[in-house]
């Protein structure tokens, strides 16, 4: 006897459900080191950034966006993170907490990394906030100036300003090495 089988309109729903959620894990494997280290450059602090990190996820899975590309997926994450790190630093609680140890944050890296190169991040990590989110897009994330003002909402002009007086405080604090 021959049997027909046909997905039932419930058998389609948990075929979308877990096509959904597979793409969820893989925007989350392919993004989430991406979205922590800014949260971290950002913020300063692991446990902050974890928690931002686990914010932009779930906007991102709440809104279902839709990308023209992946750079413009990218974008969309880098920019979120940003306004989710400067929104917690704006709030009561976060300005009355006690001031980041980023020497024992680098301490945990350095195992990795030349003297050189802990000296650099914990120069950039020491520069006021603008520079530092400045600073670490164009040179760890490789983003273009136009990139950072659309990550940030700031002009093009502001970027390279804020670019060039990084450099110039790096400059000063690394002995004049280049930057």
């Amino acid at each position: 006897m021959l049997s027909i089988q046909s997905d039932s309109p419930g058998d389609a729903a948990k075929k979308q459900a877990v096509r959904v959620k597979e793409d969820s894990f893989a925007v989350v494997d392919k993004y989430q080191d991406l979205v922590y280290r800014t949260a971290l450059t950002v913020t300063g602090s692991q446990w902050d950034a974890e928690d931002i990190m686990q914010e932009v996820f779930l906007k991102y899975f709440q809104s279902h966006p839709v990308f023209q590309n992946e750079a413009h997926e990218k974008s969309w994450l880098m920019k979120v993170t940003v306004n989710a790190g400067k929104n917690l630093m704006r709030t009561g609680w976060y300005k009355k907490r006690a001031e980041i140890d980023w020497d024992r944050l680098i301490a945990k890296e350095e195992t990795a990394e030349t003297d050189r190169s802990a000296d650099v991040l914990r120069a950039v990590l020491s520069l006021p906030e603008r520079y530092r989110i400045a600073v670490y897009l164009y040179y760890y994330e490789e983003l273009s100036i136009r990139e950072i003002a659309d990550v940030t909402g700031s002009t093009e002009a502001a970027v390279s300003q804020q670019l060039s007086r990084a450099r110039n405080k790096l400059r000063k604090k690394l002995g004049g090495a280049d930057i």
